[in-house]
C-alpha cells in the first residue's frame, strides 16, 4: 500500500481534524474577549496539518512493514502471517491465519480425494480385466455357464463399487435416513447373493428382528452385501454363515458370522485401510481389491453407526454393525 493510498484511507480523519481546528479557531476570532492576529490563526491551522500528516506518516512508516508482509503473504499461503504489532494487526492476523488453514484443509481434501479417485481407477481397472477376459474367452471355448454367470457377477460387483465409491464424497446429496425394515434389507442382500450360496453350497442362519431401524436402505444394503461378498469369499465350500440380531442398551446390533478362514492377527486392525488386502487377499486367485471394506467403514461413519469386526485364523470371522437407538427421533 502507498502512501497516498494510506492518507485516503483516512480522510475521515483528516477531515474531522480540519472542521475541528477551524470551529476552533473561528471561535477564538470571534471571541471579542480574544486578541489574535489572523496571521497567527492561519499559521497555527497550517501548523496543525503539519503535525497531522506528520502523526500519519510515522504511522504510516510504522504499518508499512506490515503491508508489505500482507502483500507478499499471498505467494506462499502454506504458511502462517507473522509480525503483527498492535491489536488491529494482531485481530487481522488471526483472521487471515484462520481462512488460509481452512483454504488449507480444503485443498488438501481435494488432493487426498484426486489421488483416492485415481489409485482407485487405475486399480478398478485392472481388476475388471480379469472377468472381461474370461467372457471374451466364453466366445471361443464352452465354458460353464455357472463360471460365465459368476463373472458377470464380479463385474456388477465392481461397477456397483465404482459408483458408490464417486458418491462418496456427495454423500450429503444422495442419502436419506429413514425408518427401514432390517429383516427385508438383509433378505434382499442374501438374495443377491444367492449364486455364490449356491455354488459353495454355503448353508444360513437366519434370525433378524422385526424392529425398524434408522438407515438408507440402499447405502446400508452395498454394506451388507460387502461383508456378505467378503463371508462367502473366505469361506470354504460346506461351511456355514449366520445372520442375527442382539440388543445392547436399546441399540440393535446386526451380527454376520461364518466359519471361513479368518483374519490374521496382525491383519484385524488395518482391514478398514484403503487398499488394504492383507495375508488372505494376497493369496493366490483372490479378487481381493483392498477398497470393500474401506468404502463399508466410510459409510457406516457417514450413517451414524458403528462396525466391529472379531475374528482369528481358523475360527471364523464376525462382523457387527451397530443401529444406535435415536430417543428424540421419535
Amino acid at each position: 500500500m502507498t502512501f497516498f493510498k494510506y492518507l485516503r484511507d483516512h480522510i475521515y480523519s483528516i477531515l474531522i481534524v480540519l472542521v475541528g481546528m477551524t470551529f476552533v479557531e473561528l471561535v477564538l476570532y470571534l471571541d471579542p474577549h480574544v486578541n489574535f492576529n489572523p496571521g497567527t490563526l492561519i499559521y497555527t491551522w497550517i501548523l496543525a496539518m503539519v503535525f497531522l500528516v506528520a502523526n500519519l506518516a510515522i504511522s504510516y512508516t510504522h504499518k508499512k512493514t506490515w503491508f508489505q508482509q500482507l502483500e507478499n503473504y499471498q505467494e506462499d499461503l502454506s504458511k502462517e502471517l507473522y509480525g503483527a504489532r498492535n491489536n488491529e494487526q494482531k485481530f487481522i492476523q488471526s483472521k487471515i491465519n484462520n481462512i488460509s488453514m481452512e483454504y488449507r484443509n480444503e485443498l488438501t481434501e481435494l488432493y487426498q480425494n484426486q489421488k483416492d479417485q485415481r489409485e482407485y481407477t487405475e486399480s478398478w481397472v485392472h481388476d475388471i480385466k480379469v472377468p472381461l477376459a474370461a467372457l471374451k474367452l466364453s466366445q471361443d471355448d464352452d465354458l460353464d455357464p455357472d463360471l460365465i454367470a459368476e463373472e458377470l457377477d464380479q463385474i456388477d460387483y465392481l461397477v456397483d463399487q465404482a459408483l458408490y465409491f464417486a458418491r462418496l464424497n456427495n454423500f450429503s446429496n444422495d442419502y436419506l435416513i429413514q425408518e427401514q425394515d432390517l429383516n427385508d434389507i438383509v433378505k434382499a442382500c442374501i438374495r443377491t447373493n444367492k449364486r455364490l450360496f449356491i455354488s459353495k453350497r454355503i448353508g444360513i442362519n437366519f434370525d433378524i428382528t422385526d424392529k425398524k431401524i434408522l438407515t438408507d436402505e440402499k447405502w446400508l444394503s452395498f454394506i451388507i452385501n460387502q461383508i456378505l461378498a467378503n463371508s462367502l469369499k473366505y469361506t470354504d465350500n460346506g461351511g456355514k454363515i449366520s445372520v442375527f440380531t442382539t440388543t445392547d442398551d436399546n441399540n440393535i446390533e446386526l451380527h454376520i458370522k461364518d466359519n471361513g478362514i479368518g483374519i490374521a492377527d496382525q491383519d484385524i486392525s488395518r482391514i478398514f485401510n484403503k487398499g488394504f488386502t492383507g495375508s488372505n487377499g494376497r493369496k493366490s486367485g483372490s479378487k481381493s481389491t483392498g477398497m470393500g471394506l474401506y468404502l463399508t467403514k466410510k459409510m457406516v461413519d457417514k450413517l451414524g453407526h458403528t462396525i466391529s469386526v472379531n475374528s482369528h485364523p481358523g475360527d471364523g470371522t464376525e462382523t457387527i454393525i451397530t443401529f444406535l437407538d435415536l430417543p428424540y427421533y421419535k
